[in-house]
């Protein structure tokens, strides 16, 4: 029989816990939504993103969520009634401080323990939340793929919880517009490339399900897309293929290039992750598809074998439309002290869709409040009619040159790109096997 964990009066994983100290005569409950135009004097959004790192230093994270005063917040790594965090309940201390209504998903009871050290120590639960200053309801995605078995294997890394990964689904009413469908987001960060993007293309199933009814979304998170640099000679954060197999790019980069690059119009697999992220073979691959010479499911499940992804989410992770307005590669949002500093990324995101960003900022650069920066976007609705007129494609494309070019990205280089196509031959050379049938 196996043990189970409870914490009296603490939400479980995968269960909700919601405060609202919103000011009383403060009601948008019979909001009516002003329609859309292309004016350049629509109202905006201010939007949060930020990790707060188990609110460790609350005062600053509260003094900063303060002076930043956004209109939709989607925090990580919030704490309740742990002793590493004085044993707080930052959730309901960050609605109350701000007036906000929240919702916060418990991810990992977190035990208390003599293995974990006095900085780690449990005895509550941790999880995301999304706040807001309008009316707000909530849900829980249960991830189809957990790359970690947290409940197994925890303390192997001198961390016992119970839990595992949810993402928190929001929809938010504002007065300036349509209802937004927030995604608040945090990745698995113990396994590999493989592992994050299935988790991930779980999201986007669900988005793309729902954008008739919401084409207005917003996925915000922590990625954890580390798997580079000085972390691919550690077996504990890069445990897949693409440790090596993305030589030559960050993870950032690697997502950008062979998941957010493949539009939901462009095809009903994602061919750049079944080619393992190959150009040569993603040409290939596209070639045979459209000479009708179909893979047959035997045959593409052998190629996905090969990738490393499961045919589900080939799929799945097709991009309907969402774009970050920051460099992959140029905006850091975490940058280790450890490993004499060698290490750093970009872990946070803000995708959006059906947004023009008009503002941006990018704070916390002394990591003083948490080990993550932040990303705070000021945004606008689209144009309702042109999302619904086949336009979204059209849109995102244009956005993504812009950011490129505004963000001045560096080129990947002849050097990077040769050992990036030395790391993927033997992959290329199975479905190159399976072409030639």
């Amino acid at each position: 029989m196996e043990e189970e964990f409870t914490l009296p009066n603490l939400p479980n994983p995968g269960e909700l816990l919601i405060y609202d100290f919103r000011p009383l005569n403060q009601d948008f409950s019979n909001l009516v939504s002003e329609p859309i135009s292309s004016s350049n004097d629509n109202p905006t959004l201010k939007v949060l993103q930020w990790n707060v790192e188990r609110n460790y230093c609350s005062e600053l994270i509260l003094s900063t969520l303060k002076s930043l005063n956004p209109d939709i917040a989607l925090i990580q790594e919030i704490d309740i009634n742990c002793k590493r965090s004085l044993s707080k309940n930052h959730f309901q201390e960050i609605a109350k401080e701000l007036k906000w209504k929240g919702g916060f998903v418990c991810e990992f009871l977190e035990l208390e323990s003599d293995i974990r050290s006095e900085r780690d120590q449990g005895g509550g639960v941790h999880g995301n939340a999304i706040f807001s200053k309008y009316d707000i309801t909530f849900r829980v995605l249960d991830h189809k793929y957990h790359p970690m078995d947290w409940d197994k294997d925890g303390k192997k890394l001198n961390e016992p919880r119970v839990g595992k990964r949810y993402t928190l689904i929001a929809e938010v009413k504002t007065p300036i517009g349509p209802p937004v469908l927030c995604y608040c987001v945090h990745l698995e960060v113990f396994c590999g490339i493989i592992g994050r993007i299935s988790q991930f293309s779980d999201i986007l199933l669900d988005s793309t399900s729902n954008i008739q009814t919401y084409p207005y979304q917003l996925i915000f998170g922590d990625l954890n897309t580390m798997g580079h640099s000085i972390a691919r000679l550690s077996p504990k954060y890069c445990r897949d293929r693409y440790r090596f197999l993305s030589l030559g790019r960050s993870e950032s980069e690697w997502w950008v290039t062979n998941l957010f690059n493949w539009h939901l119009k462009d095809g009903e697999i994602n061919l750049k992750l079944q080619s393992g992220g190959s150009k040569l073979f993603e040409k290939l691959l596209s070639l045979k598809n459209n000479n009708d010479y179909y893979l047959k499911e035997k045959e593409l499940s052998k190629i996905t074998t090969l990738s490393g992804f499961p045919i589900d989410v080939l799929k799945s992770a097709r991009n309907p439309g969402f774009y970050d307005p920051w460099s992959c590669t140029n905006d850091i949002t975490i940058h280790n002290p450890n490993y004499f500093g060698l290490f750093k990324a970009k872990l946070d995101w803000t995708l959006l869709r059906g947004f023009e960003v008009v503002n941006r900022w990018i704070g916390n650069h002394d990591y003083k409040a948490s080990d993550h920066k932040y990303l705070m976007v000021e945004i606008k609705f689209d144009d309702l009619q042109d999302l619904l007129d086949g336009k979204d494609k059209e849109i995102w494309e244009k956005r993504r040159i812009y950011w490129k070019k505004i963000s001045q990205e560096n080129e990947f280089g002849r050097i990077g790109k040769l050992a990036s196509f030395i790391g993927i031959v033997f992959v290329g050379f199975g479905i190159l096997k399976l072409i030639r049938k």
